[in-house]
């Protein structure tokens, strides 16, 4: 199947702009084969952040005293009327420490959380806000963005329902100011015989959209 790598340009929470340096939310079905008008999947949030200005602890990032307001909710950003019930019952965005290193003044987080959601949906699940590190030439601080997902239960020609590709790279990554470089984003996915290529998107009032999230 294909993989996805979103970055949009939304504001949803204004805090202090460098302390989040982006991240992934993965997601997977429990039971691919389910068949029952519900299904559960786990959803898994992996980011990174600029240490020790942020702690590493459990409950990032609000265990550090600076950001303890800064909690908030994973939201459906487009197509939420198939969302399956998930905006009735939203997850939040803290992580726990798995990582951190003092010389590259980097934390990574992550944590893994089931849900139950109604059979065939499918829909845009979103991190949005405004605490990125300074970007562009001259940097540039407070830039708006989003990390996300496309989640869909709706099963395959093949019968089951899709686990997504996972894309493992260290975020940031860096480009010299007009010169061409590489960045290998190593891939993985569960459904081994699946042909993972990258996807190119359309701008749609807002967001970047995939014209079919099913189609090649």
């Amino acid at each position: 199947m294909f993989l996805s790598i979103l970055i949009l340009f939304s504001c949803f929470i204004l805090i202090d702009a460098k302390h989040f340096n982006g991240g992934t939310i993965n997601w997977a079905p429990v039971n691919p084969y389910d068949n029952s008008s519900s299904v559960k999947i786990t959803i898994t949030q992996s980011y990174s952040w600029t240490y020790p200005y942020v702690q590493c602890a459990n409950n990032v990032p609000i265990s550090t005293s600076t950001f303890s307001g800064s909690n908030t909710n994973l939201i459906c950003m487009a197509d939420c009327s198939t969302d399956g019930g998930y905006s009735s019952a939203p997850i939040n965005i803290l992580t726990d420490c798995t990582s951190s290193s003092s010389s590259l003044k980097m934390m990574t987080s992550q944590r893994s959380k089931n849900i139950t959601l109604s059979a065939d949906a499918h829909f845009y699940l979103s991190y949005r806000g405004s605490a990125w590190i300074a970007l562009d030439n001259p940097p540039e601080k407070g830039l708006e963005w989003s990390i996300v997902t496309y989640i869909d239960l709706r099963k395959r020609p093949d019968g089951f329902i899709n686990t997504p590709p996972v894309a493992k790279v260290v975020s940031p990554q860096y480009a010299i100011v007009n010169r061409q470089m590489q960045i290998n984003i190593p891939v993985s996915d569960a459904n081994a015989d699946d042909d993972v290529r990258c996807r190119w998107f359309t701008y749609t009032a807002g967001y970047l959209k995939r014209n079919d999230p099913r189609s090649p």
